[in-house]
């Protein structure tokens, strides 16, 4: 079994759905930080792929100080192709005759905690598709905060990838452009429940329905984008 052109297959059959970011690395050390639900079930699965989406630039700069009705759409079709490009990379994995599990983009399991199954973001930290930004999401080189991730855990050897040596730096534009004020310098300062309440004003309004913001989105576009 050649890993490294398994890995290469999926990675490009992730890219041919859209996506723009596809990285691997061990999970054993965060197993505790899962949702019981699937806690004890992925003992055997030790390896997460993690996938990127990146948001259209188009609809993020319709974005002002509040999420639109045009974001709530593109976001529920962001989460659903990352959904689809998890179930295809399980279905070639179970194909190799290995384990694998899609879980799902953005689906809550506590909303006081506003986590999900596990951390998409950690693992696409370790995976090296960016690094932890003020805003407590994950900022990418290209994209900035304006990506979505879904997470694939697996029992099949590929090959890990290596977290990136990066940061922000001395970008402020998300703290500045924040309608809660949850983001501060320091990004463990980060207040989580200021962010939760605003998102929830929003989900009440104009039929939003969604836990979802976008500004600090909007405000980051990414070391290349900004240069470009």
């Amino acid at each position: 079994m050649n890993l490294e052109k398994i890995k290469d297959n999926l990675k490009e059959i992730s890219r041919a759905r859209g996506a723009a970011l596809f990285g691997v690395c061990r999970i054993d050390d965060l197993r505790r930080t899962f949702h019981p639900e699937i806690r004890e079930t992925t003992g055997g699965l030790d390896r997460a792929i993690s996938v990127g989406v990146p948001l259209l630039e188009a609809v993020m700069e319709t974005i002002c100080d509040r999420p639109n009705m045009l974001y709530r759409s593109h976001y529920l079709q962001v989460n659903n192709i990352l959904n689809d490009i998890a179930f295809e990379i399980s279905v070639l994995i179970a194909k190799e005759g290995r384990r694998a599990l899609p879980l799902p983009a953005s689906h809550i399991m506590d909303y006081e905690k506003l986590t999900a199954h596990l951390s998409h973001r950690e693992i696409a930290f370790r995976a090296g598709l960016g690094w932890w930004g003020r805003n407590n999401l994950l900022v990418t080189r290209q994209f900035g905060s304006r990506i979505r991730l879904v997470t694939v855990l697996t029992d099949l050897d590929l090959p890990f990838d290596e977290p990136l040596d990066d940061n922000c730096g001395g970008c402020m534009e998300c703290l500045y452009s924040c309608p809660a004020g949850a983001i501060h310098e320091d990004r463990e300062m980060f207040d989580r429940a200021a962010c939760f309440k605003k998102v929830s004003e929003f989900s009440r309004t104009a039929n939003m329905g969604h836990l979802i913001c976008g500004v600090c989105l909007k405000a980051c576009p990414g070391q290349i984008n900004r240069q470009g």
